[in-house]
Order: structure tokens, then sequence, then C-alpha cells
């Protein structure tokens, strides 16, 4: 692979001159990189506290049939969002500096704005096999009075969509925070480019 200055002098010659003179393609790769850095911590963080989370009530139930058909399923789908998470800002931190500069920011954006929702695609397949691994959790538990079990059961299969909810907010927050700098950049750069061309 080309050293990261070559890269960069490839970039900034298919920009017009004003655009290459006034944008840093170094800055905007090191806030790319750093934002993937501190995106693997908390994969990491979320992969312990998963497994942490599902051990418990397999060791709680006894080894119950259900309750680890329902470990397994919350795990299968976790460790589908956490992959599908992960591979996406790993493509976020190896952006292409060999695509012309239009494309490349284009990319560039479209790859950032894609970290606000990235599981649309799977978000009912994560969705049930949590909410059907809550459920069989619940069934692994000793029998409580209907009421009781009909509230656990409706407690089991809203609490994947709350936490989805919670989780985009929180998402959005750190978004802004993290990558709001970069994504200005890129909007301003854009434009500029955009009016040159025409």
């Amino acid at each position: 692979m080309a050293p990261f200055e070559q890269l960069q002098e490839l970039w900034q010659s298919q920009n017009p001159a004003r655009s290459a003179a006034s944008f840093d393609a170094r800055g905007l790769a090191g806030g790319l990189r750093r934002y993937g850095r501190q995106q693997n911590y908390i994969n990491l963080v979320r992969v312990a506290l998963v497994i942490f989370c599902l051990w418990g009530p397999i060791l709680r139930f006894h080894w119950n049939p259900s309750a680890i058909c329902g470990a397994v399923l919350i795990f299968g789908g976790m460790a589908i969002y956490l992959f599908l998470d992960w591979r996406n800002q790993i493509g976020l931190s190896r952006l292409d500096f060999s695509l012309p500069a239009l494309q490349f920011i284009r990319e560039a954006r479209r790859r950032l704005q894609h970290q606000l929702n990235p599981m649309r695609r799977v978000f009912w397949l994560i969705l049930v096999s949590v909410g059907g691994g809550l459920n069989l959790l619940e069934v692994a538990k000793p029998r409580a009075p209907l009421p009781q079990t009909i509230a656990r059961h409706v407690l089991a299969t809203a609490l994947p969509f709350v936490a989805y909810a919670f989780v985009i907010k929180i998402r959005r927050f750190r978004f802004r925070k993290e990558c709001g700098g970069i994504l200005e950049k890129l909007d301003g750069l854009l434009c500029e480019m955009e009016e040159q061309s025409q």
C-alpha cells in the first residue's frame, strides 16, 4: 500500500487548487482513525458485557434448556449487532484516498452518516431474537400467577424496543459530539467543490 503522504498528494492533486490548500486530508484521516479506535474499545467492552450478562442466567437456572436456548438467541442477536457495527466502523476508518476527491468526500459522508443507525437492515432480526431469548428466559423461571407471567412476557417483549430507542438516542448524542466537526468539514469542502465544478 502506498504511504499516506503519496495518497494525500494524489487525492489533493485531483482537487482544484483552492480546495487542496484549504483542506487538511491528514486531519480528516486522523479524526476518522481516532473515532475508529475509540469505537473498538467500546465494542470490546460491549462483547465482555454481553458474555458476562448471558452466563449468569444459564448458571442461575441450572442449565435449564429454555434458559440455554434463550441465552443463545440473545447472544446471536447481540453478536449480529456487534459484528455489523464493528464492520461498519472498520470500513469508515479505511477510506480509500485514491478515489477522486468529490467521490471520496461523498463516500466518507455516507459512511459517517451510516453510523447513526447501522442496524436498519437487520433491525427486526436482532429485536426478535433478543425478545424471543428474553421470553425463553422468562419460561425458565419458576411458575407465577397468570397476571404476573403475562406482565413478565410483555416486559420481555418490549424491553428490546425500549433499549433500541435508548441506544439510538445515545448514539446520536455521541455522533454529534465525536463526529460533528468531521462532518462539518466534509460538508464545507463538498459545497466548495460543487461550486467550483459548476
